[in-house]
C-alpha cells in the first residue's frame, strides 16, 4: 500500500507491505519514506516511520529543489512496531513536522 502528501514545496510519498508479500515473512512489515522537493531553497529534513509503538527519525540530510531523498526501514517485527498493521510516513523540516496519510498493509 502507498500514499502521499502534496505539500507547497514537494511531495512526502510512503509505502509499506507485509512481510509476507515481500519476503514470505509474515512476521515482519517492511517499508519507505521517500519525500521529493520540487522548489524552494535548500532545506534539512529528516525522513521518518511513524506507527502506534515506535517512531524512528533518520539520519537529518539536505535536499535542494528538483531531489528526492528516500529511507528504507526493512523488514521490521509487526509484534513490536506495528501490530495494527498501521504506518505513517512522517518527516521533520525546518518548516515544520509532515504526515502521510496511515497506510493499513495487512
Amino acid at each position: 500500500m502507498s500514499t502521499s502528501t502534496k505539500l507547497s514545496n514537494g511531495t512526502l510519498y510512503f509505502e509499506a507491505q507485509d512481510g509476507s508479500q515481500v519476503s514470505g515473512n509474515r512476521t515482519l512489515f517492511y517499508s519507505m519514506t521517500k519525500y521529493t522537493k520540487t522548489g524552494g531553497s535548500a532545506t534539512s529534513i529528516q525522513l521518518a516511520l511513524w506507527t502506534s509503538e515506535q517512531l524512528w527519525k533518520a539520519d537529518a540530510v539536505t535536499i535542494s529543489a528538483g531531489q528526492s531523498k528516500a529511507k528504507s526501514w526493512g523488514g521490521l517485527p509487526k509484534a513490536s512496531w506495528a501490530p495494527d498493521c498501521k504506518a505513517t510516513g512522517y518527516m521533520v523540516a525546518s518548516s515544520g513536522k509532515y504526515t502521510t496519510p496511515t497506510v493499513t498493509f495487512c
